[in-house]
């Protein structure tokens, strides 16, 4: 009988936790393993740390950080570990040739049991381009909190004048608009027809920095607010953008989530730009 491997990996690999001597996660990436290592070994060399069982505590600091630093050994291990790879004998008497002599084997075909599952490759895959994902996190937090700042901060008002009502009737009721003086119609309901005038002077209320307006207030002191607007009926777009900016960027406890999160920004993009393209 042969000595039993598990791929390329012994046997005895799968006594020990790696992840658990480096007190890290399985989902940790390559940054973090590297820094736990580092912070490991600085605390149990034997030239630091005069305790009996630092030397062998650090010899298993190395054995660990040997095998999760490889890709090609982390990936076997971590099968290992969910128990996908199987057991292989690898035998002292040789398999018999191909029945076709012109056959040649694939280069860097990989065995079936060697490959990673769907999950896996789903994960490297996110991993490997997870620092756009952050990236566009980060920019969406931007993006929010210019949102922010120009929701709270004082509006900045213009002076017009009402040229022309113009009555709309629809499914859910008759609505009205109000063209101003400087060519801009602003829709609203028809509670509010009384308080608007031909010929009446007005205020168009906007944010001070993308200049979306607000609300829109007479002379006698009536305030009516602007609904279709990114800070008015639509303003819980933004506020799960923010939310989700925060997450992207803050939340590292697993890679997944933290990619997804950056997904989901990317997409919220086009639905704020399209609500402020309608705002303006």
């Amino acid at each position: 009988m042969g000595l039993y491997y598990f791929g390329a990996i012994p046997y005895t690999w799968f006594l020990k936790n790696y992840y658990f001597i480096l007190q890290i996660s399985v989902y940790a990436r390559d940054a973090d393993i590297k820094r736990a290592y580092r912070r490991l070994a600085l605390l149990y060399h034997p030239d630091r740390n005069p305790s009996v069982d630092a030397a062998e505590k650090f010899r298993e600091i190395n054995e660990a950080y040997e095998a999760l630093s490889d890709p090609v050994k982390k990936l076997l291990y971590d099968q290992m570990l969910t128990g996908e790879v199987s057991e292989v004998v690898v035998d002292s008497n040789p398999a018999p040739a191909h029945r076709d002599p012109r056959y040649r084997p694939r280069p860097n075909s990989a065995p079936l049991h060697n490959r990673p599952s769907a999950r896996k490759q789903m994960l490297i895959l996110m991993e490997r381009h997870l620092t756009k994902a952050v990236f566009i996190s980060k920019v969406t937090l931007i993006c929010c909190s210019v949102l922010f700042f120009d929701f709270i901060l004082p509006v900045s008002k213009t002076d017009e004048r009402v040229i022309e009502i113009y009555t709309i009737g629809g499914k859910y009721g008759s609505s009205f608009k109000v063209e101003t003086s400087k060519g801009k119609t602003y829709r609203m309901n028809s509670n509010s027809l009384t308080y608007f005038k031909t010929a009446a002077d007005i205020q168009i209320c906007t944010s001070p920095i993308l200049s979306i307006p607000k609300r829109i207030e007479t002379t006698n002191g009536y305030k009516h607010r602007l609904p279709i607007s990114i800070y008015g009926n639509f303003i819980f777009f933004p506020i799960i953008w923010l939310i989700t900016s925060l997450f992207g960027v803050f939340y590292k406890e697993t890679t997944e989530l933290q990619f997804n999160f950056g997904v989901a920004n990317f997409l919220l993009i086009f639905f704020n730009l399209i609500i402020f393209y309608i705002s303006k």
